[in-house]
């Protein structure tokens, strides 16, 4: 194989800092090496310094004469006015070959010219010129550029830049390919193609990137730069990384063992001179004992997520949920449920509609209308869940405002810690999200996410930018992460690690695969998205009031008191513990008074425009049945009342167990609006907080059970119907 490109002891500093100190680097045909370190460890800097964009320090770059050479840059700019047509047409690598062979052919006549046309023919011919219009299309078809051919190349948006920088590149079929994160913007199918046609390009490629999987299936050797050096390393990441931390941890052992080793020689070389022997040899020993240095600690990027304190067993589902755009169906007849501690990758090709459904589930879009006589969507979030949502180009961030002033007007003085969790300087701080790097706003983002304390998490590509030191921080955030999760992304290793299911939106529907591994979910089980699990859980009780605890208390302190007058029956040790105890239930059941008694007495409240009504529950003694299975006296409810939060004075509803019945002798006196927001408040409160199984409405009125209430308010199957009159009761 023929060297292509060397690079010997290139040196590069940006004012006082070294970007590069003595980094050294050769390319021959055939190879593909992976260019690995953190964000600013100078990566990009190398590969400028390779094209010639910038000239180093010190070292020399040295390129095989003709070396062909396409670079795929992170940033993308084009003048307005050319078309994505006129670029395709001026990356064509053979068109001055063949209007020289054009050329000849017109004197055919002349031996030399003969002799040089058929040269340059067979070359041609070696080349595949003949095919590379099939071979650009195949291309353009694959980074989904084809329908963009009349476009002003200006007009695209970002991703669609990116990709056609890229096919731009590849179209050059160069001796030397040079790409700098080749895998934004990219999709799954996207990003195994360009694999497989890496694996196959006869010349060299330099390249680095933040997708794992893309860097293993592709590099057959890998540069690691880190404090201005560079260690070469065999194959892709893994084993880059894993041969790299074996090297520190090899390091820190040696270093460790010269400094015991030191330490044990000067100290006998001290008992030496305290007994008045001879230690010169000794401290001569320590002296000239070589100690291996210990590698620099790395710095540790840290997330956190934190749950906010909803219970809900489900936390979202929805039904029938379909969206479209211009006559073209996204999503359709789309179901789901979504449990806590559900932990979604949503995966897809790009335009299938993944952004879409986040934003149903964000609340920003709104489901289509169903046909006439079809089923009404449903799309239902639990009671007390908090939602937050991180869009695709913003992560969250207010265009146009610094990153401090937003941080301090949303969480105050915890600001700067957020920030410089995330890795921001005090020097990033006035910078607005406009001019922040992806990476950069995806880490701000995370950050603002981190102290909302949401129960459903939606992140759209929030790995897109990311460097890998900061895809595994938030690997391990979304595994502590209490609540649930649904995150768009195109990287494989990270879907693999986070994800308990997997989502994937095919055909504008929405299926769940199960067997999925590195080789992708085709031929994988499709699942139902919205079944229910034997294995859910059932909801969780709610919490007890003050004066429901109070009575627990109570118990503890009469039986601490019963215990501690049983004459001859306790040691002095028991007797002492039992009155520290009986002490600390008193305080504690003081307090309690206090805050049963401050608080307003209601058992549930909730939110019924233009009413807040709230429920109390009434209670009896079980005794008889807790004695005859020989348990604790229980407080069981056995009724209920219910009222206006601001108008506890007007007529309310009383509940007796079984029959819910209106304070006043005709609800007909009763406004009509005040009389529907009080009934619809206490059937929510009955049927939704105390899990009542029937209600009747009225002395022989209507019974209405637990399940029809759901159906008529649209929670389960069904299209929401209204809720009965209050003149019915």
């Amino acid at each position: 194989m023929s060297t292509l490109l060397t690079a010997e002891s290139i040196s590069l500093a940006f004012g006082e800092r070294a970007v590069l100190s003595g980094v050294s680097l050769n390319v021959q045909r055939g190879e593909r090496v992976a260019l690995l370190g953190r964000n600013g460890a100078g990566k990009t800097s190398l590969l400028r310094v390779l094209t010639g964009e910038l000239i180093p320090d010190e070292g020399e770059v040295w390129r095989e004469d003709g070396l062909r050479v396409a670079v795929l840059a992170q940033h993308h700019a084009h003048a307005e006015g050319v078309r994505v047509r006129d670029l395709v047409a001026a990356a064509h690598p053979y068109r001055e070959l063949e209007t020289e062979l054009l050329t000849l052919e017109a004197d055919l006549g002349n031996p030399d010219a003969l002799s040089a046309w058929t040269a340059l023919h067979a070359r041609l011919d070696d080349l595949q010129a003949y095919a590379w219009p099939s071979r650009m299309a195949r291309i353009l078809g694959v980074l989904d550029l084809t329908r963009f051919m009349g476009r002003d190349a200006a007009s695209l948006s970002g991703g669609e830049r990116t990709r056609l920088a890229l096919a731009l590149a590849l179209a050059r079929e160069p001796d030397l390919l040079l790409l700098d994160e080749p895998t934004n913007h990219l999709d799954i199918r996207m990003r195994e193609w360009l694999e497989s046609w890496l694996r196959d390009f006869g010349g060299g490629v330099i390249l680095t990137s933040h997708d794992r999987d893309f860097l293993d299936a592709v590099a057959g050797r890998s540069l690691w730069l880190e404090g201005g050096g560079a260690t070469e390393y065999a194959g892709g990441y893994s084993r880059a990384r894993a041969q790299r931390e074996l090297e520190r941890r090899t390091q820190s052992r040696a270093a460790r063992l010269g400094q015991q080793e030191a330490a044990r020689l000067e100290g006998s070389a001290e008992r030496l001179d305290v007994w008045g022997r001879r230690s010169r040899p000794l401290k001569n020993r320590a002296q000239r004992l070589p100690l291996a240095e210990a590698p620099l600690p790395e710095r540790q990027l840290r997330m956190r997520l934190l749950a906010g304190s909803a219970r809900a067993p489900l936390v979202a589902w929805g039904e029938h949920l379909s969206k479209t755009y211009t006559d073209h169906p996204i999503l359709r007849e789309v179901a789901f449920k979504l449990r806590q501690g559900d932990r979604v990758a949503l995966m897809g090709a790009n335009g299938t509609g993944k952004s879409t459904l986040l934003g149903l589930l964000a609340g920003i879009l709104h489901a289509d209308a169903p046909p006439l006589g079809q089923p009404e969507p449903v799309l239902r979030v639990a009671g007390g869940v908090t939602v937050a949502y991180l869009d695709q180009i913003w992560h969250g961030l207010n265009p146009g405002e610094a990153l401090r002033p937003q941080f301090e007007r949303r969480f105050g003085g915890r600001a700067k810690a957020l920030l410089g969790g995330a890795g921001f300087v005090a020097a990033d701080w006035p910078k607005l999200p406009e001019v922040l790097s992806g990476g950069e706003r995806a880490r701000a983002g995370l950050a603002l996410v981190s102290a909302l304390r949401a129960d459903l998490l939606l992140l759209d590509e929030p790995t897109n930018h990311l460097d890998v030191d900061a895809l595994q921080a938030l690997e391990e955030a979304v595994h502590a992460y209490g609540g649930a999760v649904v995150i768009v992304t195109h990287d494989r290793r990270f879907a693999r690690e986070v994800a308990n299911r997997l989502w994937v939106i095919e055909d504008a529907a929405l299926r769940e695969v199960t067997g999925w591994a590195s080789s992708g979910w085709k031929g994988s089980e499709y699942l139902d998205p919205a079944r229910s699990l034997t294995g859910d859980p059932p909801p969780p009780p709610p919490l007890p009031t003050p004066r429901q605890r109070l009575v627990a208390v109570e118990n503890q302190l009469l039986e601490a008191r019963v215990s501690l007058n049983a004459t001859g029956a306790l040691t002095g040790r028991e007797e002492a513990r039992l009155r520290a105890q009986t002490h600390q239930l008193q305080h504690h059941l003081y307090d309690l008074y206090a805050e049963a008694f401050a608080a307003p007495n209601y058992d549930a409240q909730v939110r019924e425009p233009p009413l807040t009504v709230r429920g109390q529950k009434f209670g009896e003694w079980g005794a008889e049945s807790a004695a005859s299975k020989g348990q604790r006296e229980e407080r069981v409810m056995r009724g209920g009342m219910f009222w206006a939060a601001h108008d506890p004075g007007c007529p309310h509803l009383a509940w007796d167990g079984e029959c819910l019945r209106w304070s006043v002798v005709s609800s007909a006196e009763l406004p009509a609006w005040y009389g529907a927001a009080l009934l619809g408040g206490a059937l929510r409160i009955l049927f939704e907080r105390w899990n009542v199984g029937r209600v009747r409405l009225g002395e022989g009125g209507l019974l209405l059970t637990r399940r029809a209430y759901f159906e008529r308010v649209g929670l389960v199957g069904g299209s929401k119907k209204p809720v009965p009159e209050p003149v019915s009761i």
